[in-house]
């Protein structure tokens, strides 16, 4: 019987002109969205290359100089683009996409379009998943408003009921037609999608994008399948179709454009942050003078036992690379602290939003695609955690080279001079972006909210349909 209603409901639906509009409208935004991402990307991901290859190019190519100076002269790190940012963009237009890594500073990233970004702006742009959180519900809407309601204006749905359907199968057999006009609808685009993914995927990452492919197709479809539930529920609940159409527009409205921006500014307010200038000033107070007394160093204390001299006058080595280093470390907490205060603000913001999710499901939908394309907080701080893995490396071995590229000069000071053979030592910067498991691990609350969400609306649906006996 549920097949035979599944049938009966695919047929009504395919030859009703609202679908085919919404669907070709739907499928323009999506070909629209998918198109500008693909030529975002594609640009991203050049420039990206090309500019990493010539800021290696421009380290190498430096000249002889002090190790130090070489430290101060730095170098850039670039984010490469995911390929699934096609899908979702997050937070990428409003976070820099270069860091700069240089000696005693761990530098914010650059080339931010919004500094000033609001917290609601912070997750990311029109895209392919906006248009499937924010649109892809309508088109539910426009299937299933008429479902029940339609039934009871027509007078079918009391003979169908006398006939001993049970409101169970009636349900299921509309969920299930319904949901397969929307696979007919969407299926074209994943296809294009995961096509996609293993095409640009980088080498050795192709299963892990795909493996994030279609855990986001699995999150967008738990999240419809919700809203199919709930269309189905209050189509049943209402006596006429018109009134089930307005009672849905309004929950869509409220749930995918008030509360998230409501629960946006609810997070800014509770967990405010401060200005950018603010926070640079706290850093510099706190932050050392960058060279620590010389004896204060293990690393002195070391190289005294290891010379058998008593005073760090009498080592035969330049010492300003030991102090230095010693500076450098002595500012690694400090960093840490600063910026593991601000990222915990930002991941209190973004609970909040996991929270939501289950008056307002868009708004975990919306970080656990994030994370999965590789596009969210969470992945622009590794991102700047390899960068200063990268500088502290970096700077070590430099001041390691002032020793040994040390040596005095006719007047008896201390001087260090290296070259190209010094530089081809520094490890290029080479982002390499956590597995699917690591992305989504964070997301974990508002997936489960997602699955309680999901059963929630499902419920109601069988309770209201159950009701359906006394019409």
């Amino acid at each position: 019987m549920i097949g035979v209603i599944a049938r009966k409901e695919i047929v009504e639906l395919s030859r009703d002109g609202r679908l085919r509009v919404s669907a070709i409208v739907l499928w323009l935004l999506l070909l629209g969205g998918g198109l500008l991402g693909f030529a975002h990307y594609l640009d991203l991901a050049a420039e990206s290359a090309r500019a990493q290859a010539n800021e290696r190019t421009r380290w190498l190519e430096q000249g002889e100089k002090h190790p130090h100076s070489a430290a101060h002269y730095g170098v850039f790190a670039f984010k490469p683009p995911r390929p699934l940012a096609i899908v979702d963009s997050g937070v990428e237009p409003y976070v820099g996409s270069a860091l700069w890594l240089e000696a005693h500073k761990q530098n914010e990233t650059l080339y931010r379009p919004a500094e000033d970004a609001t917290a609601l702006q912070r997750f990311g742009d029109l895209s392919i998943a906006t248009v499937l959180r924010t649109l892809a519900p309508l088109l539910v809407i426009m299937l299933g408003f008429a479902a029940f309601a339609g039934e009871k204006e027509a007078g079918t749905l009391r003979q169908l009921l006398s006939l001993g359907v049970e409101p169970r199968d009636l349900l299921l057999g509309k969920a299930i037609g319904i949901a397969a006009v929307l696979l007919v609808v969407l299926l074209p685009a994943s296809g294009l999608v995961i096509a996609g993914i293993v095409w640009l995927a980088p080498a050795g990452q192709a299963l892990d994008e795909l493996a994030r492919g279609a855990l986001m197709a699995l999150v967008y479809a738990l999240y419809l399948a919700g809203v199919l539930f709930l269309t189905l529920a209050v189509s049943a609940l209402c006596r006429s179709s018109r009134r089930a159409l307005v009672v849905l527009l309004a929950v869509w409205a409220a749930a995918v454009l008030v509360l998230p921006r409501a629960v946006s500014d609810e997070a800014k307010t509770l967990y405010p942050t401060e200005a950018s200038l603010v926070l640079k000033n706290e850093l510099e107070q706190h932050l050392g003078a960058g060279h620590a007394p010389l004896e204060a160093s293990a690393r002195i204390s070391a190289l005294l036992e290891k010379y058998g001299v008593a005073k760090p006058e009498d080592l035969p080595l330049d010492l300003s690379g030991v102090s230095i280093q010693d500076g450098e470390e002595r500012n690694h907490p400090v960093f840490e602290r600063h910026y593991g205060a601000f990222l915990d603000i930002l991941r209190r913001q973004d609970r909040l939003f996991q929270l939501a999710t289950l008056v307002a499901p868009a708004t975990g939908v919306q970080l656990a695609s994030m994370g999965l394309a590789g596009t969210d907080l969470e992945h622009h701080q590794d991102f700047i955690d390899q960068g200063e893995a990268t500088r502290r490396v970096m700077q070590a071995m430099l001041n390691d080279g002032i020793l040994a590229h040390s040596e005095r000069n006719a007047e008896g000071k201390w001087r260090a001079r290296a070259g190209r053979e010094l530089w081809e030592t520094i490890p290029g910067f080479a982002y390499v972006p956590p597995a699917w498991h690591r992305a989504i691990a964070p997301y974990g609350l508002a997936l489960g909210l997602l699955v309680v969400w999901l059963v929630g609306t499902f419920v109601v649906a069988l309770v209201t349909a159950g009701r359906l006996e006394a019409a």
